[in-house]
């Protein structure tokens, strides 16, 4: 068991899954949404952005799926444990492949999309099934992240997600061409200098991005 913040907020995490990281907290925490809102949480894990953005802004409905079964079991047991801080909000879990959701939730669109990709492809996967969902893009590339969010997203809405910083290009065309504006991009530095972007995308709109760091 380890805390997500300073107030109480808990996720427990079994050593097959993949685990809590910084990328997912920081993005977590850059999210802003309204309590009238619909989130949906794509490759939810075991539920640090969902957790997270549920504490921080008590949206009226949070929707999760993961295609790791194991992860969303997980996810519902950490929803369980923290149910007396997360009393706004009503949730939905699922178990299933993101990219048919539209189809799954056929008569429901979100305000807000968060998603902490998969973007791992290349080098050695690592022999743990449930990590290598969570790490390796064939499992969900960003092409097929940005199509799923046109489809699932209303005009308007907004799409929160995270991908290497030497890649902000391809992030950019990707969701451009799905319609979306990159409103705000922020960076994340460690020892070894700039390594990861995180994006606010929005559907239709206006090209005018907000570089911060």
């Amino acid at each position: 068991m380890e805390y997500l913040n300073d107030q109480g907020l808990l996720i427990e995490q079994p050593d097959n899954l993949y685990k809590l990281s910084s990328d997912a907290v920081a993005l977590g925490n850059f999210v802003q949404c309204k309590s009238s809102d619909v989130v949906f949480d794509i490759g939810c894990g075991t539920g640090v952005l969902t957790l997270l953005i549920a504490f921080n802004h008590k949206p009226r409905e949070m929707v999760s799926i993961d295609i790791n079964a194991d992860a969303v079991k997980q996810l519902e047991k950490n929803l369980a444990i923290n149910q007396d801080k997360l009393s706004a909000t009503h949730f939905t879990a699922l178990h299933g492949d993101a990219r048919q959701l539209h189809r799954i939730l056929s008569n429901k669109a979100a305000d807000v999309i968060v998603c902490n990709p998969p973007y791992f492809n290349t080098g050695k996967k690592p022999q743990n099934e449930h990590k290598n969902l969570a790490r390796h893009d064939d499992t969900l590339p960003l092409e097929d992240l940005a199509k799923l969010c046109t489809q699932n997203i209303k005009y308007g809405g907004i799409v929160y997600f995270c991908y290497p910083a030497n890649q902000i290009a391809k992030a950019i065309t990707i969701f451009e061409n799905q319609n979306f504006r990159i409103k705000e991009i922020k960076f994340l530095s460690n020892n070894k200098g700039v390594y990861l972007a995180i994006f606010r995308a929005k559907k239709g709109g206006g090209h005018h991005t907000t570089m911060l760091v």
